[in-house]
This record gives C-alpha cells, structure tokens and sequence, in this order.
C-alpha cells in the first residue's frame, strides 16, 4: 500500500493503537460473554412465554450482536464504524427499559404482531395475485418455486393468519392496516402503539438527554451526514480524519460497557434476581476498575492534511 493511501487507511497503525487497549478491549468481550451466559439463565428462569422469548431471545440477543460487533470492529480501530453498533445498542437498551417501564405484556404483544405481519406480507410476495405479488411484481416474476414450496409458503401465511385473528392480536393487527392499505408498508410498531419515535422513548424513561446528546449525533454519523465527523476546515487546508480512528477506543468502550451493564440489570433484575448480588459483586471485583479507568486514557488523532 502506497504512503498516500496509508494517509487514509492505515491499518498498521490502527491494529498496533489498538493493541495498547488490550484490557479494555478484554472487558468488553468479557461483558459479551457473560451476556451469552445470561440468556439461557433468564429463559430457563422465565414463565418461558411470549414476552421472555421477545426480550430474551430476540431484543437481548440483537444487544448482544451489536456489543460484539462493536469489540471486533474497535480491536481493528474502526471506531467510527462502531458508531453503528453503538447506535444499535442504545436503541436496544432504550426498548428493552421501555418495553419493561410498564403495558408490558402489551407492548410485547405489538412488537410480535409486527413481525408477523412483515413475515406474512414477505410470504404473500410469492402468491400471485396477492396485492404483495402485485406490488413487487419484478421480484415476484423471478421467483421459481416448485408445488411443494409454494404448499409449504401457503401454509405458513394460513397459519400466520390465524395468529392474527386471535385475540389480542386481531385488534392489534387491524391497527396496522389502514396504514399498509394507504402506503404498502406497515408503520413501526411502536408507533402503532402509540409512541411516535426513539425520541419519544427517551423522554418518557427520563432520558431525553442521552437522545439528545448521543443518539441524535450518532444518527448523523449513521446516515452520512455529519461532515464535522470527518473534517476540519482551515484557512488554507483541509484536515481529514482517517477512515480508522483508534484513539477513539476508550469512548467505545465507555459507550458499550455502560449499557451492557445497564440492559443485564434489568433483566437479572425482572428474571433472576438472585443473579444480582453475585452481578453486583462481579462488577465491583473484576469490571469496576478497568471501565472506570477509560475515562482517563487519551490519544491523539492522527489527520490526513489536503
């Protein structure tokens, strides 16, 4: 690779930066591993019904992706691109509190007719005749499917329609439709329910700020928007910032370590709260220190002048 390529993507450096956070790095694969350990210890000490296999199995397993996709990308100091993951996991951790705060059964309930609905919808794409069949006609029209297949498709959408017709998804399932009928596409489910926005979920845990000052300008980095991520402007140069940045390795692991440790409190405390003296003293003897200690570790940048 020549020098002026390695002025935009260095990896060498970024890996050997990255090196010099080994312990953090640790901690946050720590963090990942023990969250693996907490989904079978919550299920099994779950009533094992709808609303455990929604938080545990699906919202608590999406955190868990995102935390370690976050470790893998920071240990090669692409943290910039962890800002996805980190988006990702104040997402989640914001649903999985809010889901918990209260109507939860409920809110459960809207979460999982969602998914149905999008599953069947998908499957409907495959039936001529269908408005879905309709709608996509382009993908529909490569579609090959033997006899066996499209029985086996059919069935799915009538047992997925059966779901729906029972209460209490039959009324939650009419909600999503005048939307779907106007626009072709449902709503998300919490807006169906009732919460127009993410925005909206952090006020109503108190968390507005943490919107406001974390979400919302990772939203910009997300989509591709924020120039002041990527750029600095001088009378005479441009300063750009290398597409890897590990000095920024302390604030990811701050960023997913706080939550990490935010989102298995509250499910060891809504379904193992016997695990929460031994979290307790796991924090205090093994993680406490080492996350306390990114607070104080700092590199320089390196930039690229243009």
């Amino acid at each position: 690779m020549s020098d002026s390529d390695k002025a935009v993507l260095d990896r060498e450096y970024a890996t050997q930066t990255a090196a010099h956070f080994g312990d953090a790095l640790r901690l946050i694969n720590e963090l990942v591993d023990y969250g693996t350990s907490l989904v079978p210890l919550a299920f099994i000490n779950s009533p094992r019904d709808l609303k455990a296999i929604c938080i545990i199995f699906v919202q608590l397993r999406q955190f868990l992706v995102h935390l370690d996709g976050a470790a893998i990308l920071a240990s090669a100091g692409n943290c910039s691109s962890a800002t996805l993951q980190r988006r990702s996991l104040l997402e989640t951790a914001l649903t999985i509190e809010w889901i918990l705060a209260s109507d939860t059964d409920n809110r459960v309930n809207h979460l999982y007719v969602a998914n149905l609905r999008r599953r069947c919808q998908w499957n409907r794409i495959t039936v001529p005749g269908t408005p879905e069949a309709t709608r996509h006609a382009d993908a529909s029209s490569r579609l090959a499917l033997t006899p066996e297949q499209q029985k086996e498709i059919s069935d799915e959408i009538a047992r997925t329609d059966a779901l729906l017709a029972r209460p209490p998804f039959d009324v939650i399932n009419a909600k999503f439709e005048p939307h779907y009928q106007r626009r072709g596409y449902d709503q998300p489910w919490h807006e169906v329910y009732g919460v127009r926005s993410i925005r909206k979920i952090s006020d109503d845990l108190g968390r507005l700020k943490e919107y406001t000052y974390v979400y919302s300008p990772f939203s910009g980095v997300t989509h591709g928007s924020d120039m002041w991520k990527s750029i600095e402007v001088g009378e005479k140069n441009i300063a750009m910032q290398p597409i890897r940045e590990p000095d920024q390795i302390p604030n990811v692991v701050r960023h997913a370590v706080t939550l990490a440790l935010r989102v298995y409190g509250l499910i060891i405390k809504h379904y193992v709260p016997a695990e929460e003296p031994q979290f307790n003293l796991k924090y205090l003897t093994e993680w406490r220190e080492r996350f306390l200690k990114q607070y104080h570790v700092e590199i320089s940048p390196k930039e690229v002048i243009i």
